[in-house]
């Protein structure tokens, strides 16, 4: 299988693993998914993974525990890190540690899809010209309208978009 622009999903969560992984494969993507940090791990060494999309909370490693260990393998990976946890030090912490964004698990499909293709062109993939869109990490300083913060691009709010 060509995994070039491929996503990888590591989550513990089996249905939401499946409901994105299906949702990226309708629309075009290569798709590999499993459930865990150390799985994750062995399939990161075997495929040439372009994003790997992953949770932050897990059992057995935590999603900041899981992206480290990724950037000392390798860093040619984009990172997006999801949540659904309150804590307003995970969005630095993620960026800090090279995740390419930190974002909320209720954040709709086709603002994670447009995140997701933007992470593919600072890699290479997809579109590559320049765009007023691209990723700029922002911490939303109103956290009152939101559950959970969230970083999203230079344009703000991409809601409706």
């Amino acid at each position: 299988m060509d995994t070039r622009g491929s996503i990888l999903l590591i989550d513990d969560d089996r249905a939401w693993l499946d409901t994105l992984a299906e949702y990226f494969e309708d629309k075009g993507y290569p798709v590999e998914k499993t459930q865990g940090g150390v799985h994750g791990l062995k399939l990161l060494d075997r495929l040439d993974v372009s994003v790997a999309v992953i949770d932050f909370n897990m059992p057995e490693m935590s999603g900041i525990e899981l992206l480290r260990q990724m950037r000392r393998r390798r860093s040619n990976v984009g990172v997006l890190l999801l949540s659904s946890e309150d804590d307003p030090a995970l969005p630095t912490l993620a960026l800090a540690e090279g995740a390419k964004a930190f974002i909320s698990k209720n954040t709709p499909p086709r603002q994670l899809l447009r995140l997701l293709n933007e992470t593919l062109a600072i890699y290479g993939y997809g579109d590559s010209r320049p765009s007023s869109d691209r990723l700029l990490p922002v911490l939303r300083p109103n956290r009152r309208t939101l559950p959970v913060p969230v970083v999203f691009y230079r344009r703000w709010p991409l809601l409706g978009s």
